[in-house]
């Protein structure tokens, strides 16, 4: 959790919104700024492994709760992921942060062949 909140504190990496997201100076100095303020020791290269670790898993999750919640759906029909870091991550990625609707590769005809 205390990854969670020191990335939470540095928009700059996570919000594409963001004046200067893509300056890779800023995002690296930002990234540096996390990597001091952690009581445990990790390079950065592994810091943002497990980062990139969490977003896949959020990811996840965030889709299962966005199909759950189609229209019609009842209040406890919708999925309610129990991973510890969801909450804490919907907090401030629900904004930035929209799952794409998944893709089907299964071909669907919308003609119907009348035999008389």
């Amino acid at each position: 959790m205390e990854v969670l909140d020191l990335y939470q504190g540095e928009p700059i990496i996570w919000n594409k919104q963001n004046q200067h997201h893509k300056d890779r100076n800023q995002v690296y100095d930002a990234w540096v700024i996390i990597q001091n303020s952690l009581s445990i020791d990790f390079s950065l290269k592994v810091l943002k492994k497990k980062k990139e670790n969490m977003m896949a898993t959020y990811r996840n999750l965030a889709m299962k709760v966005q199909n759950s919640a189609r229209t019609g759906a009842g209040v406890y029909e919708v999925y309610k992921p129990e991973w510890f870091a969801y909450e804490k991550m919907t907090s401030f990625l629900h904004f930035v942060y929209t799952p794409r609707g998944t893709k089907t590769t299964e071909v669907i005809s919308t003609k119907v062949l009348l035999k008389h």
